[in-house]
């Protein structure tokens, strides 16, 4: 069932919410260097698991925000940015938007780690003024459970996790060719480097390698969408009682 808000005429959109669609996801991602899958594996990502679950949901797909905030990778060719006020106060209004529109549950679907405390500051904005209910979901910290299930180990920026994501998602965009194992960088505690030495970041010694099996990455991406789902399901549910 298509449910991508852009596709629809605005008598559409009239229609799914006389039908009970009132409730939307809205991926959010950035334009970022990522080892050896695309510039936009952030945004692939979560668009990726609102078209698999959206239907479960009974939720519109809003269109993607591309443009985030990239930092310490922002000198790697093809990297973008914003700056965190401004992407703050773009998600808040596009937030405020949907809320005036008449959607009363809005599901954040972020896939980027730079911008989570402006998404949270931006979501409470929202909430607290309108009242309309907003939950804000990093799918790779809300799966990370999953990266050792299927994996045996952890995973990391560009690393096993979302290019296994980016394997199931967009097989065509993955670079196998590119990669030798001495691309993982482990960021250590306690430094700030800009920009970082490498693209594929860790966070713990010996983990994130990458695997290109299509097989298990499908498995395992199947599994993301299905946590993420239930989430999504159970907040809703608990937001009735």
């Amino acid at each position: 069932m298509e449910l991508r808000w852009d596709r629809f005429n605005w008598q559409d959109i009239k229609k799914l919410k006389e039908r009970g669609y009132d409730s939307v996801i809205i991926p959010v991602g950035t334009i970022e260097a990522h080892g050896v899958v695309p510039l936009g594996t952030d945004n692939f990502i979560p668009e990726a698991i609102a078209q698999k679950i959206a239907a479960d949901t009974k939720s519109l797909i809003a269109p993607t925000i591309n443009y985030g905030i990239t930092k310490s990778l922002l000198s790697y060719p093809g990297s973008l940015t914003v700056s965190s006020a401004t992407f703050q106060t773009y998600i808040t209004e596009i937030l405020f938007s949907l809320a005036a529109g008449g959607m009363n549950k809005l599901v954040v679907l972020n896939g980027h780690g730079g911008q989570m405390d402006e998404l949270k500051a931006a979501a409470y904005d929202v909430f607290a003024k309108t009242r309309v209910k907003i939950a804000v979901i990093h799918w790779w910290i809300l799966c990370g459970h999953l990266v050792e299930k299927h994996y045996g180990t952890s995973g990391g920026h560009a690393a096993v996790d979302e290019t296994a994501a980016v394997i199931a998602c967009v097989p065509d965009t993955v670079h196998k060719d590119k990669y030798k194992p001495d691309m993982l960088y482990q960021v250590k505690p306690g430094t700030n480097v800009y920009p970082n030495p490498s693209t594929i970041l860790i966070y713990k010694e010996n983990t994130g390698a990458l695997d290109f099996d299509t097989e298990k990455a499908k498995v395992y991406f199947d599994d993301v969408c299905e946590t993420v789902k239930q989430f999504i399901l159970d907040t809703f549910k608990r937001w009735q009682l």
